[in-house]
C-alpha cells in the first residue's frame, strides 16, 4: 500500500519525493537529537526534543509553513508543550549544535553524491578546492524589548560559509551571534581545523597573514584575492602570462613578512579586466601558493569559482526562507539558516540525481525555486497520505549506494518542463518619469495609450 501511494507521488510529484525520502535518510529525528546530545553544552534534554523544533522550523524554512508559529499550530494536537516553550527551545539553542547540524548532514550527503556517479565540476584539475565567503544575516522585526526604542535595524548574526564547488554542497558553516563582529576575527575557527590538500578561494576579506601562513603550514593553498592593506615585496619584475575570458593576466613573484618575521613566498596574479567589475575595480590581484607547475592562467581562470557560492546565497534568500525575519534571538535566527543551508544541499543531490539520468544540461537548468515550490505545496498532503513514520521505515536505514539508486529511480520521472528556469530578458532602460500628482488611474492611462 505505501509503495503504492509512493509511486503515484513520485509520478506526479518527483521532486517532493526526492526531497521528503532524502530528508528521512539523512535527517532523521533520531540522528538530530543525537546532534544535540554530543553537542550541546548548556542546553538539556528534556520532554521538548531538539528534533521536534528543528522539524517545525524546516517547515518554515521550505515555506510549507509561512512562520514558526503557524508549523506549530498544524502540529499542536502532537506536541504537549507550548509555544512559549518552542520559542524558548531555539532562543537558546547553542551554535555549535547548528554547525554540526549542517556538518554532519553534508558528511551524509556527500557520500550520496559520490554514490550516484555524478560527475564532479572540474575547478582546477588534481586540486579539492573550497570555497570560503561570509553571509550577513537580515535584520528580523524589532521584537525584543532591547529593540523597541532604537531605530537601528536589528542585525541576529551571522556566518562563515564553507562551499564544495565541485559538489555544489555547503560543507560547514562557523556562526557568530553578533553581526557586528568583523569576519576576519571568526576565521580562528576555520583554522583550528584546517586540513591538507585543499586549495582555499576567498576574496579579499580573507586575505590576512595570518589566514594564508596557516594554510601554507596546514600543507594546503590558497587562491585569494588580495587586500590592499597586504604588503609584500616583489622578487621579480611583472611578466605577461596570456589571457582568459576576462582579461589579460600577469604574473609577479613576491615574498611576506609577517610580525614575527616568518617569510611567506607568494605568486601574485594580475587580471586586467576587459570590462570594470560592478564594483568598478579594472583590475584583480589574487594570490596563491600553488607550485609553478600549476599556470597562472589555470589559478586566474578557477579564481571565477568563487563566485559560486554568491549564487548560492541567492538562491537561499529567493527559493527558501532562510533567514526568518520573525525569529529575532540570534540563535533561533543561526539555527533557521542552518536549516536552509542543509536544505539547499538537499536539492543539490536532487539535481545531481537528474544530472545523472537525464544529462548535464538538463539538470542545470532545472529551477531551485520551482523545485521548492513543489516541495512547499505538496509536502503537508503528502505526509498525512505517507505518515513520516513510514518515511523514515522506508529509506532512514538505507546505505548511501541503495539511497543513490532510490533517487535515480526517482529521477526518471522528472519532467524537465515543469522545473525549468525562465530565461531573463535585457534589462530595460530606466525611463524618465514626468507628471507631478501622487497617484495615477491605471485605466484612464491604458485609455490614453490606445488612442
Amino acid at each position: 500500500m505505501i509503495q503504492t501511494l509512493l509511486d503515484r507521488f513520485t509520478k506526479e510529484t518527483p521532486v517532493a519525493v526526492m526531497v521528503r525520502a532524502m530528508l528521512a535518510n539523512v535527517w532523521s529525528d533520531q540522528k538530530i537529537d543525537e546532534i544535540f546530545r554530543s553537542t550541546a553544552v548548556r542546553q538539556r534534554e528534556d520532554h521538548l526534543l531538539f528534533s521536534t523544533v528543528v522539524n517545525l522550523l524546516h517547515l518554515a524554512v521550505f515555506k510549507i509553513k509561512p512562520s514558526l508559529h503557524s508549523a506549530y499550530i498544524s502540529r499542536r494536537e502532537e506536541l504537549d508543550v507550548t509555544i512559549a516553550a518552542v520559542y524558548d527551545k531555539i532562543a537558546g539553542a547553542e551554535l555549535a549544535v547548528s554547525r554540526q547540524l549542517v556538518k554532519q548532514t553534508a558528511a551524509s550527503m556527500r557520500q550520496i553524491y559520490d554514490a550516484l556517479g555524478t560527475p564532479q565540476r572540474v575547478i582546477l584539475p588534481g586540486y579539492e578546492a573550497r570555497v570560503l565567503d561570509g553571509s550577513h544575516l537580515r535584520a528580523t522585526e524589532r521584537r525584543l524589548d532591547v529593540h523597541r526604542m532604537l531605530n537601528g535595524a536589528p542585525l541576529p548574526g551571522q556566518a562563515l560559509v564553507v562551499l564544495d564547488p565541485q559538489r555544489q554542497l555547503i560543507e560547514d558553516m562557523y556562526p557568530d551571534a553578533c553581526g557586528h563582529t568583523q569576519e576576519r576575527l571568526i576565521l580562528h575557527q576555520l583554522i583550528d581545523e584546517l586540513q591538507p590538500g585543499l586549495v582555499w578561494y576567498a576574496d579579499r576579506n580573507f586575505c590576512t597573514s595570518v589566514f594564508l601562513q596557516e594554510i601554507a603550514l596546514a600543507k594546503s593553498w590558497f587562491v585569494i584575492r588580495r587586500h590592499a592593506s597586504f604588503a609584500y615585496t616583489e622578487v621579480s619584475e611583472r611578466v605577461k602570462v596570456g589571457r582568459t575570458s576576462t582579461g589579460t593576466v600577469y604574473e609577479q613573484a613576491v615574498i611576506h613578512e609577517d610580525s614575527h618575521g616568518s617569510k611567506l613566498s607568494i605568486r601574485k596574479i594580475v587580471i586586467e579586466l576587459d570590462e570594470p567589475t560592478s564594483d568598478g575595480d579594472t583590475m584583480i590581484e589574487v594570490l596563491s601558493n600553488l607550485p609553478s607547475n600549476v599556470s597562472a592562467l589555470a589559478i586566474a581562470e578557477s579564481y571565477r569559482s568563487r563566485w559560486s557560492i554568491e549564487g548560492v546565497f541567492g538562491e537561499l534568500t529567493l527559493s527558501l526562507k532562510g533567514e526568518i525575519n520573525t525569529l529575532a534571538y540570534p540563535p533561533a535566527a543561526i539555527v533557521a539558516y542552518a536549516l536552509a543551508l542543509i536544505s539547499f544541499n538537499v536539492l543539490t543531490l536532487v539535481r545531481a540525481s537528474v544530472e545523472v539520468v537525464h544529462g548535464k544540461e538538463t539538470a542545470d537548468s532545472m529551477s531551485t525555486y520551482h523545485m521548492a515550490e513543489e516541495v512547499s505545496s505538496t509536502d503537508q498532503g503528502m505526509t498525512i497520505a505517507i505518515p513520516l513514520s513510514d518515511w523514515r521505515k522506508r529509506f532512514g536505514s538505507l546505505s548511501p549506494p541503495a539511497m543513490a539508486e532510490e533517487l535515480k529511480r526517482m529521477a526518471r520521472e522528472v519532467k524537465l518542463r515543469r522545473y525549468r528556469k525562465s530565461p531573463r530578458g535585457p534589462k530595460k532602460p530606466k525611463a524618465n518619469r514626468s507628471g507631478s500628482h501622487q497617484h495615477v488611474s491605471t485605466q484612464k492611462l491604458l485609455t490614453q495609450q490606445k488612442r
